[in-house]
C-alpha cells in the first residue's frame, strides 16, 4: 500500500471566514461549500479559530427570537483549534481523529490555512486502501 497524504485529499476550495464575519455570512459560506465548520482565519491567511454550525447555533436563536443586532464569528470561535499539514499521513489523521472528535481539520503551511481535510475524505482514502488491499 503506498502511502497517501492529507495532500493527495485535502479540498483547497473552502470558506473564507474571519473574526469580523457575521453570524448569517458564515452559514450562507459553510452551505456554500456543504460543510458543517471551517477554520477562522486573520487577514494574512493565518489560523486564528474554528466555526462551526453547533456554536452558532444557540446565538442564531437568540438572535432571531429577539431580534437583537448582528454577531460575529469572533464571539463564538474556538481559539483552541487542531490542524494538520499537507504531509500528515491519512491513516496518522485517521489515528487522530479516534481520540479527538474535530470532523474537519484546516491544513496548514508556512502558518496559512491552505486548505481542509475532512472525516468523510479520510474515510474514503481508508476505503479505497482497504479495497486494493482484498484485490491482491
Amino acid at each position: 500500500m503506498a502511502k497517501q497524504f492529507i495532500s493527495d485529499i485535502m479540498s483547497t476550495q473552502f470558506p473564507l471566514i474571519t473574526p469580523d464575519t457575521e453570524i448569517t455570512e458564515a452559514i450562507a459560506q459553510l452551505e456554500k461549500f456543504a460543510l458543517f465548520g471551517a477554520p477562522v482565519q486573520d487577514r494574512n491567511g493565518k489560523l486564528v479559530g474554528f466555526i462551526s454550525e453547533q456554536q452558532l447555533l444557540a446565538p442564531l436563536l437568540q438572535s432571531s427570537y429577539f431580534c437583537d443586532g448582528a454577531t460575529q464569528v469572533g464571539q463564538l470561535m474556538r481559539k483552541d483549534t487542531l490542524s494538520v499539514s499537507k504531509t500528515t499521513t491519512v491513516v496518522d489523521l485517521a489515528t487522530q481523529m479516534q481520540q479527538d472528535k474535530p470532523k474537519i481539520y484546516p491544513v496548514v503551511d508556512n502558518d496559512k490555512v491552505i486548505a481542509v481535510v475532512t472525516r468523510s475524505q479520510v474515510l474514503s482514502a481508508l476505503k479505497e486502501n482497504y479495497l486494493s488491499c482484498s484485490t491482491h
